[in-house]
């Protein structure tokens, strides 16, 4: 009941006890029904807080999985590496023993002028050499080659969960990490000798322009931007200013 500035409050009971009555002015009744309505908003961000812990703890969780794979694909890069090195000092010694040095050489940098052929130069210089850290060998996540390089499309499209770690095929320098309309959040690595590598279509980035990056470090998480029909990767290899097929680069993962 309504009565001038007061409001009664009546609670009749089903079996006829005793009917209770408390009146409440309009301001003590607005000060309840706003606590009441203080309590249901500090619930509900309570809930949603904690929903959100539970996300974030289960993201952490798997990004530690990625870490520890990632400490453990590091140490087999870092064994083949021995012993691809050993493997090269080996055949230098033993090509020195059978006087083929000179003969070895020549053979392994043909004229690309005068034989016409597509040659890697560079990258075999780095691997006659022991510079397989510049060399983008390494996978940069895991997938199944979604679409494959052709004169049409000028780089590799891997098909990966969103937020799956994207590392870098080699070590280099960040020459560019930022958005573009066709490629999305894209990371462009520089590894020397005429080498650059592109990372994008990703969710997110993890690096900044100007930093130098090791081989295997993580740049991104994987997803869709761009004009990407669907979450992946897109990633190129440019030697010398051309485009090259990232699998011819490719050695394990």
């Amino acid at each position: 009941m309504f009565k001038g500035r007061r409001f009664t409050l009546l609670f009749i009971p089903e079996e006829g006890d005793r009917t209770l009555e408390y009146k409440l002015s309009r301001g003590a009744l607005w000060f309840w029904l706003s606590l009441a309505g203080v309590v249901v908003v500090l619930v509900l961000t309570g809930l949603r807080s904690t929903a959100e812990m539970y996300r974030l703890e289960k993201k952490v969780a798997r990004l530690e999985k990625e870490k520890e794979s990632l400490g453990e694909q590091m140490d087999q890069i870092a064994e083949l590496e021995q012993v691809l090195l050993r493997l090269q000092r080996s055949n230098r010694q033993l090509h020195i023993i059978l006087g083929e040095g000179n003969a070895l050489e020549a053979a392994s940098l043909p004229d690309v002028e005068h034989t016409g052929v597509d040659q890697y130069v560079s990258s075999l210089d780095r691997l006659r050499w022991g510079r397989l850290r510049s060399l983008p060998s390494l996978w940069p996540v895991s997938g199944v080659v979604k679409r494959p390089f052709s004169p049409d499309f000028q780089a590799v499209l891997i098909a990966a969960p969103p937020q799956s770690l994207v590392r870098a095929s080699a070590a280099g320098l960040v020459v560019k990490a930022t958005f573009d309309e066709r490629l999305g959040h894209l990371v462009v690595l520089d590894h020397g000798n005429g080498l650059t590598s592109e990372y994008g279509y990703n969710q997110m980035l993890l690096v900044k322009q100007g930093q130098q990056i090791q081989k295997g470090q993580p740049l991104a998480l994987s997803g869709r931007s761009g004009a990407a029909e669907s979450p992946g990767l897109y990633y190129a290899v440019i030697e010398n200013g051309r485009r090259r097929d990232p699998q011819r680069y490719r050695l394990w993962l």
